[in-house]
């Protein structure tokens, strides 16, 4: 029987947090097979809704961390997991019961080191909901390198070989927003020799209620997330072990050919691309703030 260590990093968001917990209420996965661990990245409010109940009802640890990010909280709860397989989820999704049955499924029908599920949209009368969904899709089909490998496996939905985590150090600690450091993981794993694949029978629902200005904002956090992104990749070429991503040309025919295939009216592919846009502005205006940072502080 495979055992889990599930973390979950959360900051100041502790009603997201009691119903992320409650799910795994109705998980079926066999008693002291699995733990779950929460991490507090130095929020005030964090735990407040924890029920004596959730606490009472689940294998559930309780962190304070100082304020370091979520890359940080989620290298925190590995640190002290006490099970050979590390699967994150975050304080805003809700596991299926079958979860973990799932990733347990995935690795021992394949050989990954790394396995990412899927996520279930809860609103797909919401354009910006399916225009999220899509992308992760997209996302998934398109970075893989050319053994198949998945270079992409979301932080809300991943598990990976103890082993496999702890040698190549986890998470990247150094980006400070909740962007782009589980592509870079993903990235460093494959660049050194482990593997990743997608197993979407592993499914949370992803509750983050996006409006389309949301969705674009959304984009714009995570550009800024992409260029700590391509800053950790030229750092893994000077360590001798790096994957190039795709060219912008080459990832952007494909995004537009996959936008046309969709059966959705003009303003999905116009919400799409005015997102797209905001993710280069966000790569932009933060590769601005850090050459100011630089001169600032240098």
């Amino acid at each position: 029987m495979m055992q889990f260590s599930v973390i979950i990093p959360t900051r100041n968001r502790p009603e997201a947090l009691a119903a992320c917990l409650h799910s795994f209420c109705q998980l079926e996965y066999p008693a002291g097979a699995w733990e779950l661990i929460a991490v507090n990245d130095g929020g005030e409010d964090s735990f407040t809704a924890v029920s004596t109940h959730l606490k009472n009802v689940l294998p559930l640890k309780l962190i304070d961390a100082p304020q370091a990010g979520p890359a940080a909280a989620r290298n925190r709860g590995a640190a002290v997991a006490q099970f050979d397989t590390l699967a994150f989820t975050d304080d805003d999704c809700r596991v299926m019961p079958d979860w973990l049955h799932q990733f347990a499924t995935g690795f021992a029908q394949t050989s990954c080191d790394a396995l990412g599920g899927s996520w279930r949209n809860p609103q797909p009368d919401k354009l910006a909901m399916r225009a999220a969904h899509f992308l992760v899709e997209f996302m998934y089909d398109y970075m893989q390198d050319a053994s198949q490998n998945s270079l992409m496996l979301l932080s809300n939905n991943v598990a990976y070989w103890r082993a496999a985590f702890t040698a190549v150090g986890g998470f990247d600690e150094t980006f400070p927003l909740a962007a782009g450091e589980d592509m870079e993981l993903g990235f460093r794993l494959v660049a050194q020799g482990w593997s990743q694949g997608y197993w979407p029978e592993a499914q949370v629902w992803h509750d983050h209620n996006l409006s389309n200005w949301g969705h674009v904002q959304q984009q714009f956090r995570y550009g800024r997330g992409g260029h700590f992104f391509l800053q950790a990749i030229a750092k893994q070429a000077r360590n001798g072990h790096v994957i190039q991503p795709s060219t912008a040309r080459n990832f952007y025919l494909a995004l537009a050919e996959s936008v046309r295939q969709q059966e959705e009216p003009w303003s999905f592919a116009a919400l799409v691309a005015f997102a797209q846009a905001a993710y280069r502005f966000g790569q932009f205006y933060q590769r601005q703030a850090s050459r100011l940072a630089t001169i600032l502080f240098s």
